[in-house]
């Protein structure tokens, strides 16, 4: 299930929606493009996504955890829905229901529009109070800059 609407953010990449989506499918670019993550597990053992398809993403440095996400929508080429339903942090204790809709839409053949939308519900009085007057903007921060990693990757390659 899909929490409540909290942000969105998004970026233009140039390069075409088949290279963005050749990054976003992979799982194992992951720690290139997002800052913090260092290593995958697949839970399933598939690298690709797909429906259901399960992952572990591992913070090595710094606040180190982890989070298992699903891909809980999957419309090629487009669209892709992950939810994340544990972590090790205890967010999915302060937050349920989280969901990132991550969009992919073309601008012409040599760029497009990456855009990511995440739902979810603060629980209880304390974490509606700290997602208004911090976690959105936290979460914000972090989606862009996993969207600029996966746009360096995108248009450079590296």
């Amino acid at each position: 299930m899909k929490g409540e609407f909290q942000s969105s953010v998004s970026v233009v990449i140039q390069a075409p929606v088949s290279k963005v989506w050749e990054i976003a499918d992979d799982l194992s670019l992951i720690p290139k493009y997002h800052p913090e993550v260092g290593k995958v597990d697949f839970i399933d053992g598939q690298s690709k996504r797909a429906l259901g398809v399960k992952y572990q993403c591992s913070v090595l440095e710094g606040r180190k955890g982890s989070c298992v996400e699903e891909v809980v929508e999957y419309i090629p080429q487009h669209r892709l829905s992950t939810a994340m339903p544990q972590d090790t942090w205890g967010i999915h204790k302060m937050l349920t229901d989280f969901v990132v809709d991550s969009v992919v839409d073309p601008i012409d053949e040599h760029s497009c529009t990456l855009r990511f939308d995440a739902y979810y519900n603060p629980v209880g009085f304390h974490n509606k109070i700290l997602n208004i007057l911090m976690l959105r903007r936290v979460f914000k921060k972090r989606s862009l800059s996993v969207m600029q990693g996966i746009k360096r990757l995108a248009e450079t390659g590296k």
